[in-house]
């Protein structure tokens, strides 16, 4: 088992498991929010006013297909709630979202929670560096079908990096998810020199003018959502307790909304396709293909990005077991250059 880490490929040291209770960090107006009761509001007080999509644009880093967020209301300093939809199939996942997609979204939540206290004017890149996730909800339970309710708390930490406490709940205010995401925050200026090989021009031709025949359905397909599906990984290769596969070379499509001219591919797919990774190698390991699992729990580190032409290899290393709890190693590369890894633990329902 460890031959699989003994590469270029090896995975740092864990991250650390240090870090607060979301609940402890709730202040009066998230915690009503969550379900806990607070005497002093009342009931039947109006919603907060819904944030504008566009200044919110002008702010953050993501745009649609990407973000995909609706209903954004400031609740308080640095805090926000949004409704949050479930756009992939939970696959194998016993949850009512898969834990990638909750990690796409509330990333995207925090990120636009730290834009509000940001000191700083302007459009700012908030590149998720570090994210714990835990699972809350005690499952099994069927993937949703309406839409979910999330929440977030951010913070500076300094002028270059922020926190965001962030909770996803069900349309009844039964907890689901929490995670916890620190952000590397770069100037628009910092970003467009950092990255500027990573620029490509995304409409090689004019698109083309709806005319008056063009129904909604035409521009929906015009407006195609990479994000509603999996990345589509190749070339699984199984080494005893590590499982590999390569996605690639990345399209500018698959990058969709992260970030405008300069696609590099989000953080939340590579993490997806680690831990599609990780229920392969899983079911691979119990003999059962159609097995089911909750994600317990997830730390990733991000350590670099991947730009769109390259090439990705996602590697899963079987850590231990502990009854029905699986852990993995994850990690994905792009030749030499280790991207992200991640700690996973998967239970087992068989």
């Amino acid at each position: 088992m460890g031959n699989a880490l003994h590469s270029s490929l090896a995975v740092p040291p864990r991250p650390s498991r240090s870090s607060p209770a979301i609940a402890a960090l709730a202040t009066p107006a998230l915690a009503n929010l969550w379900g806990e009761p607070v005497h002093f509001m009342s009931e039947t007080s109006p919603l907060p006013e819904e944030l504008d999509r566009q200044e919110l644009f002008s702010r953050i880093c993501v745009r649609d297909p990407y973000y995909a967020l609706s209903e954004v209301r400031a609740v308080g300093e640095g805090e926000l709630t949004a409704r949050v939809p479930v756009e992939q199939e939970t696959g194998s996942e016993a949850s009512p979202i898969n834990a990638a997609e909750v990690g796409r979204h509330l990333a995207i939540l925090g990120s636009c929670a730290s834009a509000l206290v940001n000191p700083k004017e302007g459009q700012h890149y908030y590149l998720a560096r570090r994210a714990r996730l835990e699972r809350l909800h005690a499952g099994p339970l069927p993937r949703a079908t309406e839409l979910l309710v999330g929440t977030a708390k951010a913070e500076f930490r300094d002028k270059r990096t922020a926190t965001a406490q962030t909770r996803l709940m069900d349309a009844r205010g039964q907890a689901l998810f929490s995670l916890e995401v620190d952000y590397n925050v770069l100037s628009a200026g910092a970003f467009l020199r950092l990255f500027q090989g990573a620029r490509q021009e995304m409409r090689r031709e004019p698109r083309a003018e709806r005319g008056p025949r063009c129904t909604s359905g035409d521009f929906a397909a015009m407006r195609t959502n990479p994000h509603r599906q999996p990345p589509p990984l190749h070339g699984y290769v199984r080494d005893g307790e590590c499982l590999k596969a390569t996605l690639g070379p990345v399209s500018a499509e698959l990058c969709k909304g992260h970030f405008a001219l300069h696609p590099v591919l989000p953080v939340a797919v590579v993490m997806s396709g680690l831990s599609g990774l990780a229920g392969s190698l899983l079911r691979e390991l119990v003999g059962n293909p159609a097995v089911r699992y909750l994600v317990t729990r997830g730390e990733v580190r991000a350590d670099s990005l991947a730009y769109a032409g390259e090439s990705v290899t996602f590697g899963s290393h079987l850590h231990g077991v502990e009854g029905r709890d699986y852990s993995f190693y994850c990690w994905a590369s792009v030749g030499e250059r280790l991207v992200g890894v991640m700690e996973l633990t998967l239970t087992c329902l068989e």
